[in-house]
């Protein structure tokens, strides 16, 4: 492996240098919104599909998730680190990464998730439940209690009664909650990370940002750069914090893994969907050019060469 590789210390060590502190601090202000979006079976539901593509098309500036992937990796990650998996971490989670969670109540399983989401304070205040307008009289379980209680507290309320046999209808609606501007809020049980102080979705982009400049890349270098880098990753729960957030990106279609020789790469093989939004543009540019600088001598190194143009087309 090329890790200590001179070319590849040079570019570790450009890497270090340029992503100075002032650089990371204004990495936070420039982050996309992120939106997950819990739906019913897509083998019977379609309308998430269409929501989907509709801000693929309309609003690139928001960046989108399907809840059960990221779900999947966290309950994944819980599993592997403390061999339980603990429900209100993993909405506690959730909630730490996302700024909004939309729930289109079309399925027994999403009525079941909307019951759950709202339970947890810190979740329920970044619902926006779309439900049936047909059901929206009913004075049901679900109306008179999780809806009146994300209605109450969501930033993103009141809960958007639609036809859902036009589904798109609803969506200036939707876009307009979205852009409601919101206050950073940390409560006493928020994780931060590092001397800079991150929150959970602000250190995932910092992982990115270290996997789009020198990826491929080892966990294990990962670990060692974030630490030099904001003091966090060197105890054996912070490197686990590391690899959990990894294995998010990767159940997100960020980043991709590769195996060589035992070893598992990381490498960031979606830049359109990490970067093509309005809020992240200055981001994009810093990002691209620490990568050139640190490709000039990457790229010097055959078996990372080999390695890179196996997974993406960037050096063809």
């Amino acid at each position: 492996m090329w890790f200590n590789h001179p070319r590849y210390l040079n570019a570790k060590k450009c890497f270090l240098e340029e992503a100075d502190e002032n650089s990371l601090k204004d990495l936070s202000n420039h982050l996309p919104k992120i939106l997950f979006i819990c739906g019913g079976d897509p083998k019977f539901c379609f309308n998430r599909h269409k929501i989907e593509e509709y801000l693929l098309k309309h609003h690139k500036d928001l960046l989108f998730f399907r809840a059960e992937n990221a779900w999947e990796a966290i309950s994944n990650a819980a599993s592997k680190n403390t061999n339980k998996v603990n429900a209100l971490d993993l909405e506690k989670w959730l909630a730490e990464f996302s700024d909004a969670v939309i729930i289109l109540v079309e399925s027994f399983g999403t009525v079941a998730e909307l019951g759950a989401f709202s339970i947890s304070a810190p979740l329920r205040q970044k619902l926006l439940p779309i439900i049936n307008n047909k059901f929206e009289k009913d004075e049901s379980f679900i109306n008179t209690g999780p809806v009146r209680w994300v209605d109450n507290d969501s930033n993103f309320g009141p809960t958007i009664f639609t036809d859902f046999s036009t589904i798109l209808t609803c969506m200036p609606q939707v876009v307009e909650r979205l852009s409601r501007k919101q206050k950073k809020k940390l409560n006493e049980s928020t994780e931060l990370f590092g001397h800079l102080k991150f929150s959970r979705k602000e250190f995932l982009f910092f992982i990115l940002y270290v996997v789009t400049a020198l990826g491929p890349v080892s966990e294990k270098e990962i670990c060692e750069l974030v630490s030099r880098k904001i003091g966090f990753g060197k105890q054996v729960s912070q490197a686990k914090e590391i690899s959990f957030v990894l294995s998010l990106c990767i159940a997100l279609g960020i980043v991709q893994f590769t195996e060589v020789k035992g070893i598992m790469l990381f490498t960031c093989i979606d830049y359109i969907k990490l970067y093509a939004h309005q809020s992240t543009k200055l981001t994009l540019e810093k990002s691209v050019q620490l990568r050139a600088k640190c490709l000039a001598d990457l790229l010097f190194i055959d078996e990372f060469r080999e390695t890179l143009s196996g997974i993406t087309n960037e050096i063809t």
